[in-house]
């Protein structure tokens, strides 16, 4: 890190709460860098056909260049609070990856989060405390030469952004200028999972939306999330969540 420049730019916080299960689609526009406190349950990463596993008490670093969804159970809470920002640097070698750390870091890292809840006062203290996070992680953190498909990108793009409109495999790989059979082989190599099935997951976690926050019937949300048939819906939630839609609406 000696000859390398890095500093850190809108750095925000943010805290997520979900009951049972959660699936994360990412972010696919202005990601940021993420470090993130499980406080509840556990959950996995995925990300270039790889997974992190994590579990409650763990500090996770996600890092922007990489596009990365998670999946998470909770029981039956799932809490996680990030700590995130823009990192600027003229080479970045690290991937997604547990940082082992002490209680001291654990607790400056909640510290971090409650400045940047206050005022632009304490936002600044709360840079200067991020900044000595940094000299404490990257010195132990794994590096690795990752690369990411532009492509691939794109596809996740616009799947996540048009998970409601009806399209096609074909119609996903004409928006990539890509074969059939390229894109399937990309989301398998990558991701490890075709493009439908990222598509159902992404349905999956509105259905789960509103079975916690709407008496809708089942046949109702199935229509909703884009399936034209009830037993089919039935059948991916039962796949992605490991019950079935009348199970989970009782735990929620």
């Amino acid at each position: 890190m000696q000859s390398q420049k890095i500093y850190i730019s809108e750095l925000s916080t943010s805290k997520h709460i979900f009951n049972n299960y959660h699936f994360c689609r990412g972010n696919s526009n202005q990601r940021k860098t993420r470090i993130g406190i499980i406080i509840k349950g556990n959950g996995t990463y995925i990300y270039l056909n790889k997974k992190l596993t994590v579990k409650e008490g763990d500090i996770v670093f996600i890092p922007e260049n990489i596009y990365c969804y998670s999946e998470w159970q909770g029981n039956p809470e799932i809490e996680v609070i990030y700590v995130s920002c823009f990192m600027h640097y003229e080479q970045f070698l690290y991937e997604p990856q547990i940082i082992n750390c002490d209680k001291e870091f654990k607790n400056d890292l909640i510290e971090i989060a409650n400045l940047l809840s206050v005022d632009y006062i304490k936002e600044l203290e709360a840079y200067s405390l991020f900044y000595k996070l940094l000299q404490k992680m990257l010195p132990q953190m794994a590096q690795s030469y990752i690369s990411f498909d532009k492509t691939l990108q794109t596809a996740i793009e616009f799947i996540t952004n048009n998970w409601n409109n009806k399209f096609s495999i074909s119609d996903l790989a004409k928006n990539c200028c890509v074969s059939e059979s390229t894109l399937y082989h990309l989301f398998q190599k990558e991701l490890g999972q075709t493009p439908v099935n990222f598509l159902n997951s992404i349905k999956i976690n509105n259905a789960i939306k509103y079975l916690e926050n709407s008496n809708y019937s089942i046949s109702t949300i199935s229509r909703l999330v884009g399936f034209n048939s009830e037993n089919h819906f039935r059948k991916v939630f039962r796949s992605v969540t490991k019950a079935t839609p009348s199970e989970f609406k009782r735990k929620s």
